[in-house]
């Protein structure tokens, strides 16, 4: 192979790039074997079958940037009538008749800037997705044969096609051939093209022509343009930046819905709710209720339906202050409010999810009801962990499922794994500690191990959400974090955190940590008398155990209001200055409502 190129640039300065700036230069000479060709000249020597997918990527200016030998990526080339099928689902004939920057995200999905030789492909079809993002910034799932998704739930079961021979990308494409290695990389074909995650919430509900009353109330409150945002740059003092995704859950109500109501229109909605002119007030009904329907974390259906016992209520702050919404189950079914019901769940959208529902779904004012708090459950916590993981190909990381191994991610200001985004939801002051921070850091997430290769649904510790906020803060060493919204009433509230082994040494005394709730006050021993508060009975009589401990905070707490509160701790124990292996390990709050 004979190389004449007086320029090599990496992968991802070309992709990124906003013109092509090798238009038509050669890189590489060769003797026309596929092993010798880059893989923009492997696509123009098969170009019978993917000219209309060259004609993309020309039109994106991404095309050359395959064209460096030097720079390795993967490539999932649609055949012509993927492409063709592909500009006739847009509504256009030609790809000069895609949108630029919408052409550059299509084709963007198509590349990952690493090899992918089949045999790790295959492996990776095995575990359901492909841990190395494409430089659209996405993680491609795979699966043997499809499902039709475009239905509501009920249908699920009815449309899903099982296929051992048939590998599909995003439950979209199929891989009509394997990889063609290149000199550069690898090839593959595909049978469709791959429809980016470009748009956003309300972009995305748009073409179903059904949310038409939902999508007109959003824009005459102005709403449409809170929820069309996907990322926040954060400025720190000392000038420097750091971008962390914004997510949201959507509840979408169909027109169906509010047919039923008599309601036709978005005005006609506005009647309904009372609400006045000045529709972009935040006062205002109509505007109360379309921030009620937007939650400002990503939920799928089984997160909002995660109980873990009988009888138990779910509480989520929307973008509404001050109010929330309850899940529960009657019956057997799943319900929002008490009246909702999800007929459709996890439609995709660049900055979340929506889930349709059955029900108008008033704002809606609980009785006090059962709050679990985890303490690492906040939007900035989730965005920085899955940067993290993003960054380790490790995928979501916050909420994949659990491996063999633990991952402790630094979300102190020492940016011990990486600078993943800036943290608003947590303050805190670090003493001098003898505990390393390389072990544990000041404030950090850990994500949990499953317990063994035949138990990968659960985690040593027990922990909720499968996960925990370590703290290694040093004597008199502090943090402040506010609460969810609680609903107004009278409760117990109860501290769950986790212990290991190498606590035993704490076990008889105990560890003196002073809380604060607003103006309640408490001082407890945490691990005192420990294994006896284990949660798992089967744990309470073995000292050599892990796993999840109580302690009563307060026996009864009073809020008069509806809303969030500020909650602190102080590490009270010398053992935190002096120990090598002291940490705290907090999992949750339940606030439980007392009845008067």
């Amino acid at each position: 192979m004979k190389k004449f190129s007086i320029l090599s640039i990496f992968i991802l300065l070309l992709l990124s790039a906003c013109r092509d700036p090798f238009l038509d230069e050669p890189f590489i000479k060769s003797t026309g074997e596929d092993l010798e060709l880059s893989n923009a000249e492997f696509l123009k020597k098969y170009e019978d079958k993917y000219s209309l997918w060259i004609q993309l990527l020309k039109h994106a200016d991404m095309f050359n940037a395959l064209n460096d030998a030097s720079s390795v990526s993967t490539v999932f080339a649609p055949d012509n009538q993927a492409v063709e099928e592909f500009l006739e689902w847009r509504g256009v004939e030609s790809v000069e008749e895609l949108d630029y920057e919408y052409a550059r995200y299509v084709a963007q999905v198509h590349i990952l800037a690493q090899n992918l030789p089949e045999a790790m492909f295959i492996a990776y079809v095995e575990t359901g997705s492909i841990p190395i993002k494409t430089i659209f910034g996405t993680y491609l799932s795979t699966s043997y044969g499809f499902m039709d998704n475009e239905v509501d739930d009920v249908f699920l079961p009815q449309v899903k096609v099982q296929d051992s021979l048939s590998i599909y990308l995003n439950n979209q494409a199929k891989v009509t051939a394997l990889a063609r290695t290149t000199a550069n990389g690898q090839v593959y074909t595909l049978g469709a093209v791959i429809r980016p995650l470009a748009e956003t919430i309300l972009d995305i509900l748009a073409p179903y022509r059904e949310y038409e009353i939902f999508i007109e109330a959003a824009r005459l409150t102005a709403y449409d343009k809170i929820v069309s945002v996907y990322a926040d740059t954060v400025y720190n003092l000392d000038g420097s930046f750091s971008v962390n995704n914004i997510r949201f859950t959507c509840f979408a109500v169909p027109d169906s819905v509010y047919n039923q109501a008599g309601i036709n229109s978005a005005e006609d909605l506005a009647v309904y709710l009372g609400a006045e002119q000045n529709y972009t007030d935040s006062l205002n009904a109509l505007y109360r209720y379309m921030s009620y329907h937007f939650l400002g974390q990503v939920y799928s259906k089984a997160a909002l339906f995660n109980f873990k016992r009988e009888g138990q209520m779910l509480i989520f702050d929307t973008k509404l202050p001050g109010q929330v919404i309850v899940s529960e189950q009657e019956e057997g079914v799943s319900k929002i409010n008490k009246v909702a019901k999800i007929i459709r769940s996890g439609i995709p959208a660049r900055n979340g999810v929506i889930h349709k529902i059955d029900h108008i779904m008033p704002v809606y004012e609980p009785e006090p009801i059962a709050v679990v708090w985890d303490f690492c459950n906040y939007p900035d916590v989730e965005s920085f962990v899955n940067t993290y993981g993003a960054s380790k190909s490790l995928g979501d990381l916050f909420s994949s499922p659990m491996s063999n191994r633990e991952y402790p991610v630094d979300l102190s200001e020492d940016q011990l794994d990486g600078n993943n985004g800036t943290l608003t939801s947590m303050l805190y002051k670090a003493n001098a500690s003898k505990t390393s921070y390389r072990t544990w850091r000041k404030v950090g997430f850990l994500k949990c191990a499953y317990n063994s290769s035949r138990d990968k649904e659960n985690n040593k510790y027990d922990a909720y959400m499968n996960n925990l906020l370590t703290l290694n803060l040093g004597y008199a060493g502090w943090i402040q974090l506010q609460t969810p919204t609680i609903i107004k009433g009278k409760y117990k509230v109860v501290f769950y955190y986790a212990s290991s082994i190498s606590f035993k040494n704490y076990y008889g005394g105990g560890s003196l940590t002073k809380f604060n709730l607003d103006d309640y006050q408490k001082s407890i021993y945490v691990w005192k008398g420990l294994p006896a508060k284990f949660t798992d009975e089967t744990k309470r009589n073995n000292e050599n155990a892990s796993g999840l401990a109580e302690d009563v905070l307060w026996e009864e707490v009073e809020f008069d209001f509806s809303g969030r509160h500020t909650f602190k701790a102080t590490m009270m124990d010398i053992n935190a200055k002096t120990s090598g292996s002291y940490r705290q390990m907090w999992d949750y709050i339940e606030f439980i409502p007392i009845s008067d």
